[in-house]
């Protein structure tokens, strides 16, 4: 995505940058609720994927980072849930046309994202493709009143969908250029 398109997109953020690009912007992030590993702090750079940025959409606000991606594409979102003794869901992301699972960690299998979990959590997971943001809302369980502005946005900051969009740009430009090459490698 060119500077100008970038700048028209995220205000917020082209605002923040001034004449930098928007990888050299600095933000840190304040979670009410910690990330699996314990942060409620992250300083992250917009469409960087390093450890703050992993840590804050692989472990704490995925489903941010997946609902910008389904917006933008209508692809369905992918639950990844456990098959243990006590049912929760653990990640969503999105899946692709190729049937991926696409989050922060990039464009993977089923499979690979099936040994992912195991090999970090020791958990066993399962992926369930959800149509809409309703039917996710539905398994994520947030308060019932918050439903509507989690669906249509008004219940995210808008620096936070901005920075979450950003990134959800940066990972389907990615997936669609590994999905086509794999298409023509076939």
């Amino acid at each position: 995505m060119t500077t100008t398109a970038y700048r028209s997109r995220y205000p917020l953020l082209a605002a923040s940058a001034g004449e930098r690009p928007l990888a050299d912007v600095e933000l840190t992030v304040t979670l009410e609720v910690p990330t699996f590993h314990g942060h409620t702090e992250l300083t992250v750079r917009p469409g960087v994927v390093d450890d703050a940025a992993i840590e804050l959409y692989g472990y704490g606000e995925c489903a941010v980072l997946a609902r910008a991606m389904h917006l933008r594409t209508g692809w369905p979102l992918a639950l990844v849930e456990t098959v243990e003794r006590i049912y929760r869901w653990a990640h969503v992301g999105v899946l692709t046309p190729a049937g991926h699972l696409l989050d922060i960690h990039g464009n993977r299998s089923l499979q690979q994202v099936q040994a992912d979990f195991k090999r970090e959590h020791g958990l066993r997971v399962t992926t369930c493709p959800l149509p809409t943001l309703n039917l996710l809302f539905d398994v994520i369980g947030e308060r019932e009143e918050t439903r509507r502005g989690w669906i249509d946005g008004s219940a995210i900051a808008p620096l936070t969908a901005e920075l979450a969009g950003v990134f959800a740009d940066l990972l389907i430009a990615q997936a669609q250029a590994d999905e086509i090459s794999e298409a023509v490698s076939c």
